[in-house]
């Protein structure tokens, strides 16, 4: 991966690295899904770049000076600063054209992005299930919401007969709803595990044609240098559970 540097997660009494003429700065955090966007296709695309990683509960304030949204991802390159995950993305694709990460049929390119404007539906019982301790009610409704809004993507896959929704390898779609199917599994546990003893768990969704998606594309070479572990999820869950400040540089395991 062409990461020539990488911060831990710089707070208040920081000061802002100094930024190298004509390399690509990513600023991150380690464990946010909507960074891990961006970075997914700084892999896809082998951009070389450095990564400046934000403590987001205690930020520092060179940060919110340069930009007082203080939100991440966001793009630097020398005098230019551009946030958002689909927009950095978005632009990355456009800088960097291969390898093309859209389908070149405009209709095609445009139903992809309506595909990653509607998996909106299942970010949010993923991060019902994955921001805070829930009952079991709560945990079922989540799951069964989660459960009915993957479906249609079960479905485009087995529409469309490829292994990913872009093709022979992953493309943008693939890319923009990966980070919380990453997530799904440690939100499962989380809950499961804090269930009252004999308490079944919600059924997990029946998606088989996306259970060998997602092994494909934890396999998958750009996937792998982002990928953290369901086992690392659960470690920073807890991790934030224990403390006002989540462990962002904790030692992951293998």
């Amino acid at each position: 991966m062409p990461v020539t540097d990488e911060t831990k997660h710089l707070g208040p009494g920081s000061e802002c690295p100094p930024l190298k003429p004509g390399l690509l700065r990513l600023y991150s955090m380690r464990f946010c899904p909507y960074a891990e966007r961006t970075r997914l296709v700084l892999a896809a695309k082998d951009i070389p770049h450095e990564v400046v990683n934000i403590n987001l509960k205690q930020k520092p304030s060179w940060w919110t000076d340069k930009y007082p949204a203080g939100k991440v991802p966001t793009l630097e390159l020398d005098a230019q600063l551009v946030p958002e995950s689909l927009i950095t993305c978005d632009l990355l694709d456009a800088l960097y054209p291969q390898p093309a990460l859209y389908p070149s049929p405009p209709w095609r390119k445009a139903l992809d992005k309506v595909l990653v404007d509607k998996f909106d539906a299942c970010i949010a019982p993923v991060w019902g299930m994955y921001g805070s301790k829930i009952g079991a009610e709560q945990f079922r409704e989540l799951s069964e919401t989660f459960n009915k809004n993957i479906q249609p993507f079960e479905e485009e896959l087995v529409r469309r007969g490829t292994p990913f929704f872009h093709g022979d390898a992953p493309g943008m779609l693939d890319l923009m709803i990966w980070p919380w199917i990453e997530r799904f599994p440690a939100c499962r546990k989380l809950n499961v595990a804090s269930l009252p003893a004999g308490t079944p768990p919600p059924p997990p969704p029946e998606i088989p044609h996306l259970h060998r998606w997602i092994l494909r594309m934890a396999e998958h070479p750009a996937v792998k240098q982002v990928l953290i572990s369901t086992e690392n999820h659960l470690k920073y869950y807890h991790s934030r559970l224990g403390s006002e400040v989540p462990d962002y540089d904790m030692e992951m395991g293998a």
